[in-house]
């Protein structure tokens, strides 16, 4: 009899045991709730174009000489450079508007041609040799003589220049013009925002956050060989653009 209580009470124990871990292994709940009104947020972008006349013209241009030896490449590029610099000097561009840009030197491999026939073994590349070096040198002319800027590119090619990698056009006090740029693209900003908020019934709160970024010409490429004559340059207009990112809070 006293054996039959005892096992009931470790029975019930047991179960009790069972129990307690199940509500202690119970995961909490946790209840959240809406957004509030004043979190609400609309994110809009605007953009502003201005047309500004450039006034002043950067190229760069220069020389590449090749040669057996890295001795002859640089002794006959540096000779070219020097009369390709004399020319755009006598063409009336400042001394300190001529900048060096680039100075290289590097070795030229050629693969030698597979005789007819002959397989080429796999796994065995073929030798590349050594045909002789290139030297370049390049430099960075501005002027503000937009209109004599091709008859200056004829006479630094007359003078040996065989490189030309871009060319663009500036505004050299931008700021004035940025700041019509970027009050159109404001004004742009909060007509699209204005439109928005009353379209779904709210109104326009504080201005959290504005990011900004600008565009400008892209340079023009050319190929110096491929000028026979005075190159035409036309400035046209310059277009400078500013686009905002604004977010407002919406009340």
């Amino acid at each position: 009899m006293k054996r039959s209580r005892k096992a009931g009470f470790l029975l019930m124990a047991a179960l009790a045991g069972v129990l307690v871990a199940q509500t202690s292994c119970s995961p909490p709940t946790v209840e959240t709730g809406g957004p509030e009104a004043g979190d609400r947020t609309i994110s809009v972008s605007g953009s502003g174009t201005v047309g500004a006349q450039p006034d002043q013209v950067v190229v760069r241009l220069g020389v590449e000489s090749m040669a057996e030896t890295a001795e002859a490449a640089l002794s006959e590029n540096s000779e070219q450079m020097q009369a390709v610099i004399d020319a755009l000097r006598e063409a009336g561009v400042p001394e300190d508007e001529i900048q060096t840009q680039a100075v290289q030197l590097r070795p030229e491999y050629a693969s030698p041609e597979q005789e007819p026939g002959l397989p080429q073994e796999p796994g065995q590349p073929r030798q590349r040799e050594l045909v002789g070096y290139m030297a370049a040198n390049v430099v960075r002319v501005s002027s503000e003589d937009l209109d004599g800027m091709g008859e200056l590119l004829d006479a630094a090619t007359q003078a040996g220049a065989n490189r030309i990698e871009g060319i663009s056009f500036e505004v050299t006090n931008p700021d004035e013009v940025l700041s019509q740029a970027r009050e159109l693209a404001w004004e742009n900003a909060q007509r699209k925002a204005e439109q928005l908020g009353g379209l779904s019934g709210a109104e326009l709160g504080d201005v959290l956050s504005i990011s900004e970024s600008t565009r400008g010409p892209q340079p023009v490429y050319a190929r110096a060989e491929e000028m026979e004559a005075a190159v035409p340059i036309q400035p046209g207009t310059e277009e400078i653009r500013v686009d905002l990112q604004v977010v407002w809070g919406l009340k």
